[in-house]
Formats: structure tokens, C-alpha cells, sequence
């Protein structure tokens, strides 16, 4: 009988995707209980390739092993697994040769599948737009659906030079059916245009991404040139970027020759502002024109009210608003994390539908499939956590060193010098007599040896010294006895704990304050700028209120201020608008429900003015509507915000730096916020100040924040 009460085992699937933005998800008994983007652990923005750092994080927070996954799904685009599941630039956390069944499928079924497990939809259609897929030889999900090249890719021989680049299927409740299929031939036999795109010749994301990389130099800089063109003006450029036949969309070539001045250097895109900006205007409106063809095409071919939508071109927020507008579709899923991020979703839910024949579960809308950090762990952080941004700290604890060493130093016979870069030069010279530190060389007859910066390694004076954490216990000095001798005479112990001390005025300034929701709203509505830091992160691109950056749109002067001082990045940049679900029509034309913040709307005349902040050049504004029910925290801010101001909208902007992935650990936060001019930062019901005053101590900062908390 005990043995009928014992709790079931659940039932894990990893599923992970290893093109560029890889991520990896884990499934157990068929709901995300985690997942990340690789770049938010490497920190190396559409950091991809080998998934491990990726799997590890899902591992932990879950507390299992990899032993305790029942199946694992993968998918990568380019060189799909070609040495097997056991290596994927480098090596892997398991093998094909273990227990664990591995399972590869193609990229846009993947992508499909990220939607069937997230939407909510019972029955609809499915629609993959994308740069390039897979190759159509790597493809599973051929036989059902129509592909206009279908005769000519397999009878060629060349099936592997055929790209998926956009895919169409139906969803019934039950299985996933693919109705049509378009591929495109590779371009890489390309004529050495600037603007010409890579991969597939007759992709709409591959024109999005050769255009990005004109403009700015990199392709992968897409979102900006959404940006961008608001700033462009219309009937510059004519031509037709796409021919539009046969219900497919086709690249045209002639007009690619007449572009010639890529942006080689940000100087040169800044004095040629105009220029790019109406290539951005012109590309733009070109790719919406493809998009609303392509919907309403596939809709003729076989329509149903819901569609679910993703793939990289999935993210242009301007496109999806006139898809609904411009379209016969009544319900627009657009998949949050619509780019590669997403494959690994759709990897684990395939497994958990496809492979293990499991029942489909209902997921509560969420995107935010992060881990938590306890209150324990981020107090921990908070103490022990110093400012390395602060110009002052490095000399400080460099100067306390030496001042304190002589305490803790026990007699020997050795002289050792120290070179340290943006510091200077120092001798401890350690005798039967004393300890003296001298700012010139000694010419006494100690034991000597020199020690570079490049050579240092001092548990007390590495955090200060090395940017590194990966640096290794090394000496390349010209006495190593001595110094060693020099070593064993130190108390390090003693030593470290004094310094710790010697510290206490760059200690962070904070409190906990139960309260925190007023009391941030209070602090936004007087002017400052807060990081905002709560549960765990977002999947996807997009701040949703876990890791944001917060501010009130009220300020005119606050877009560029965040964009100079604290964003470092463009000036032509806008910011989206967060707004409880409820409100969202009192400020906006279209009032349309935009959880993810890949909608655009119309900002109301009345309010034009007063939300500048927040309001773009076509007075356009890309918005997240905001529901108690899985963003209780941010809701519940942006309800005290509207009782401390009568406005319910709030500045939000993700919790980064121009190149920076979105910060994932408390420490990150505190990084980018000392390295910033950000107010304040909320971490839980932490709120962190910084003094005002450089003299002021760490006991004046905390009772300077206790009184606005009061």
C-alpha cells in the first residue's frame, strides 16, 4: 500500500536550441518550470552554440541532474548536429550514447511548437516567418503541406541549398499539420553588394537584417531600425523591395546596385542621419506590405480567425499592428520570445506533445520563466557587494593595503616591489627590524623580487585589480623562492578582515521597506529613475517589469537622459509604455491588449504632450498592457503610480546598457547601477540609494533613504 502512495516522479523535457540566441528550456509534466537565454548567463549579447551554461542553470534551479530528464529536443540551423549530439562547439553535458533519448527536429517546427504550448489557442493556424530555417533535406514536416518548388528542389539534387523561409501550418487541438511551405535557394553565390542579404535570396528577415547592417554595421541590430524609421521620409526611395505573386514573396535585385554608403563608423551615420533614416522609413514600409500580402494570402489558402505568429520578423511591433488592422485574422498571438530565443519552447513542448504522446497543458500567458533569488541571497549580496565603478575605489583599497601591511606582516628577510598600472610603484621591504613600504626602490641587500599587476595574485586585492574572475594562480617573477618567503610572512586572514573594514564607506546604502511598492512609485513620481528588479527574468527580448528600468513619461527631458547617461546608446531611440490592462484605452487610440510589448498603437491626442517621454516621432508608442494575474508586482506599482500622479502609464526600458544582455543576478544590477546615473535601485523590497555626497558614509546614506521610506 505504501508503496501505491508514493509520489509520482515527474516527468522532465529538456528542450534547447543552439543557433545564434540560444536558450534552453525545461518542461516538467508539461508546463516551463524554467528557462533562460545563454546570453544572460555568458553575458555576450545573441551569445549561441554550445548549450551547456544554458542546460546547467535549468539543472540547478530545478535541483535535479541530468539523469533525471526523461527526453531532450534540440534544434540548431547551420551544420544541424554534423559530429553528432555528443559535440556542438565543444563538448556537451550528455551523449547520444547515454540513457536519455535525443531528438532532433527542424527549425520551424520548432518554432511552431513554441506557439502551441504558449497561446491558449485550442484550434488555429500557425504562421513561421524568418530569416532562414533549416534546409529543406533536414526538414520533418514536408509531406502534408504544399511547396510551390517542391519537383524542382528534390529532382535537383540540391535540396541542402534550399532554406525554410516561411512556413504555414493548423493546429486542431490535437496534431500539428503543415499546409504550406516556401523555400528559398541560398545566397551565397552573391554579387558584392552592401545591402545584399545573407543566407536565403527571398527571405523578408534576410532584407530586414542586410538593411540593419548597412545602416549600423551590424545585422543583428534589427530593433533599431523599427527605430529609425519614424525618422525617414516618405517617397524618397520607390522602388519595390519585393514582388508579390502567387501568394509567395519574392526579393527583387535591381535596386540593390544603387546603395552604396553603409554606415562604416557611427560618426558617419550620425552626419548622414537623413539618409539612413529614410532607407529605414522605405524598408519599413516595404516589409509591412510583404507581411499583410503574405497573412492575407495564407488566410485565402486555408484561414481561421486565430493565428499564431513567429520567427524573428515576428518582433517588428509596427508590422504586427497593421496585421490586425489590415488582415481577416481576429485573434494575433504573437509568441513573446518570436525569435531563436523561442526554439527551445518549442523543442521541449514538441517532446512533451510529439514524442511522449502527453496531453496538452494550459499555460498561464507568462514569459517570465527565470529563477527567483531569495530575500537571504540578495541581502547577502547587498553586504558584500562594493562599487567597482566608483574611480575612487581601487586607489582606496590599494592605498589600505599598503598602509595596513606592515600590521600584518611577521619578520623576514625580502624586498618585494610592486607595479601596479594607474597606481604607481611600491616597495615592502620586511626585515628582522620592521616593515616599511617606500615609494622608491631600496638598495639594501634583501632577497628582492618583482612583482606587475599582470603577475598579482592576492585574494584581498583581486576583485580590485582584475576585471578576470577566470584568472589563475600564476607568477612569471625573477624570484620565486623570495617571494614565497614573502607570502608565508603575511597574516592574509588578518589581513583581508581589516581591509573589509577599511571599506565600510563604499558599502551599499540600503533598506528593506515592506512598502516598497509606494514608496518606488513615490520616487519615480518626484523625478528619479529606478532599476527595478523583481522575481525571476523575462524569456525573451523584451523588459516586461522583472528587470526594467523605470521612469515617469511625464518628463520630457527623461528619454534622453536614459538614452545618454544610463542607456548609452542612440539618441533617435524610443521608449515603451507599460499600462495596467484596464487603462490602456484611456491613453491610446487602438486600446489593444499587448502583454509582450510587441504592438505598436497610437498615443491619444490629449496625452501627446504630457507623455513625451514615452511618445515616438509618429507620435507612435510600442505599449505593455499589464494584468494582476501573472505581473502582480508591476501592476500593483503602476496602480500606485497613477495614485501618486493620475497617470497610470510608466516609462519602462530594459535593465541593460547599449550591448549588454538584460541583467540576470542581483550583482549585475548593482553593476550597471553604479556604473549609471540610475537613482535608485529596487531589488525585491530592497531599495538601494547612492550618496549624494562622496564624503558622506554608508551610515548617512541609509538614514538619508530610512527618511524617504518613512
Amino acid at each position: 500500500m505504501e508503496i501505491l502512495n508514493m509520489p509520482k516522479k515527474p516527468i522532465y523535457i529538456l528542450g534547447t536550441g543552439l543557433s545564434h540566441d540560444g536558450s534552453s528550456c525545461l518542461l516538467k509534466d508539461g508546463k516551463v518550470c524554467v528557462a533562460i537565454e545563454k546570453e544572460r548567463i555568458t553575458r555576450q549579447k545573441h551569445d549561441g552554440g554550445n548549450d551547456n551554461a544554458a542546460i546547467e542553470y535549468c539543472l540547478r534551479a530545478e535541483g535535479i541532474t541530468i539523469d533525471d530528464v526523461s527526453l531532450i529536443v534540440q534544434n540548431a540551423t547551420l551544420g544541424n548536429f554534423k559530429y553528432g549530439s555528443d559535440y556542438y562547439d565543444g563538448e556537451r553535458l550528455f551523449s547520444e550514447k547515454g540513457s536519455i533519448p535525443i531528438v532532433t527536429i527542424s527549425h520551424h517546427l520548432a518554432h511552431a511548437y513554441s506557439c502551441i504550448g504558449t497561446s491558449g489557442f485550442d484550434n488555429c493556424n500557425i504562421l513561421i516567418v524568418d530569416g532562414m530555417g533549416n534546409p529543406y533535406d533536414e526538414c520533418m514536416d514536408l509531406q502534408d503541406a504544399f511547396i510551390p518548388d517542391r519537383e524542382v528542389i528534390e529532382k535537383t539534387g540540391l535540396a541542402h541549398l534550399f532554406w525554410e523561409k516561411d512556413s504555414y501550418y493548423a493546429y486542431d487541438g490535437k496534431a500539428c499539420t503543415g499546409l504550406y511551405k516556401d523555400f528559398s535557394d541560398a545566397a551565397y553565390y552573391r554579387r558584392n553588394y552592401p545591402m545584399y542579404p545573407d543566407g536565403s535570396r527571398h527571405s523578408i528577415g534576410n532584407v530586414y537584417n542586410a538593411a540593419s547592417n548597412y545602416c549600423f554595421g551590424n545585422m543583428m541590430d534589427v530593433g533599431k531600425l523599427m527605430g529609425l524609421g519614424p525618422y525617414g521620409r516618405p517617397g524618397i526611395y520607390y522602388d519595390e523591395i519585393y514582388e508579390l505573386k502567387d501568394g509567395r514573396v519574392f526579393v527583387n535585385y535591381d535596386w540593390m546596385g544603387k546603395f552604396k554608403r553603409p554606415a562604416r563608423s557611427y560618426a558617419e551615420f550620425r552626419e548622414n542621419f537623413q539618409y539612413y533614416a529614410d532607407i529605414a522609413y522605405w524598408v519599413q514600409r516595404e516589409t509591412e506590405r510583404a507581411l499583410i500580402y503574405l497573412v492575407n494570402a495564407r488566410y485565402e489558402y486555408n484561414g481561421h480567425e486565430n493565428l499564431c505568429y513567429a520567427g524573428g520578423v515576428a518582433l517588428n511591433a509596427v508590422a504586427n499592428a497593421r496585421i490586425i488592422r489590415e488582415t481577416p485574422i481576429k485573434n494575433l498571438y504573437m509568441q513573446p520570445a518570436a525569435g531563436d530565443n523561442g526554439i527551445a519552447l518549442g523543442c521541449a513542448y514538441y517532446g512533451w506533445l510529439e514524442v511522449m504522446k502527453e496531453e496538452r497543458q494550459e499555460h498561464d500567458g507568462s514569459t517570465c520563466f527565470g529563477i527567483s533569488y531569495p530575500l537571504e541571497e540578495v541581502q547577502e549580496a547587498l553586504d558584500n557587494y562594493l562599487p567597482k565603478h566608483d574611480p575612487g575605489l581601487r586607489k582606496d583599497i590599494l592605498d589600505q593595503f599598503f598602509k595596513l601591511l606592515p600590521s600584518y606582516t611577521r619578520q623576514a628577510n625580502v624586498a618585494v616591489s610592486f607595479n601596479v598600472s594607474d597606481y604607481g610603484f611600491r616597495q615592502v621591504v620586511v626585515s628582522e627590524n620592521e616593515v616599511a613600504v617606500l615609494e622608491k626602490a631600496d638598495s639594501l641587500s634583501h632577497t628582492s623580487v618583482t612583482v606587475s599587476e599582470k603577475d598579482l595574485y592576492l585574494g584581498v586585492l583581486r576583485p580590485y585589480l582584475f576585471q578576470d574572475d577566470d584568472f589563475q594562480y600564476r607568477f612569471t617573477v625573477n624570484n620565486e623562492e623570495a617571494l614565497e618567503q614573502f607570502m608565508m610572512s603575511v597574516d592574509w586572514a588578518g589581513l583581508s578582515e581589516a581591509l573589509q573594514q577599511g571599506l565600510q564607506s563604499y558599502r551599499v546604502s540600503f533598506v528593506q521597506d515592506e512598502d516598497y511598492l509606494r514608496t518606488a512609485a513615490r520616487l519615480i513620481a518626484e523625478g528619479n529613475v529606478l532599476g527595478w528588479f523583481q522575481q525571476g527574468c523575462e524569456f525573451g527580448p523584451r523588459a516586461l517589469g522583472r528587470r526594467s528600468i523605470l521612469a515617469d513619461p511625464r518628463d520630457p527631458a527623461k528619454r534622453d537622459f536614459i538614452n545618454a547617461r544610463i542607456k548609452f546608446r542612440e539618441d533617435f531611440r524610443p521608449f515603451a509604455p507599460s499600462v495596467p490592462a484596464e487603462d490602456v484605452a484611456e491613453y491610446f487610440k487602438y486600446g489593444y491588449e499587448s502583454p509582450y510589448m510587441i504592438l505598436v498603437d497610437q498615443i491619444r491626442d490629449e496625452y501627446r504632450d504630457k507623455l513625451k517621454s514615452i511618445v515616438h516621432k509618429d507620435n507612435s508608442c510600442r505599449v505593455q498592457t499589464v494584468t494582476p494575474d501573472w505581473s502582480p508586482r508591476y501592476y500593483g506599482l503602476l496602480r500606485a503610480f497613477k495614485e501618486e500622479t493620475g497617470v497610470s502609464v510608466m516609462l519602462n526600458t530594459s535593465f541593460n546598457k547599449k550591448g549588454m544582455p538584460i541583467v540576470e543576478r542581483p550583482e549585475e544590477a548593482l553593476d550597471l547601477f553604479y556604473e549609471t546615473e540610475m537613482d535608485y535601485l529596487v531589488i525585491e523590497n530592497f531599495i538601494i540609494s547612492k550618496s549624494k555626497d562622496k564624503e558622506a558614509t554608508a551610515g548617512e546614506s541609509i538614514k538619508e533613504l530610512e527618511n524617504q521610506v518613512q
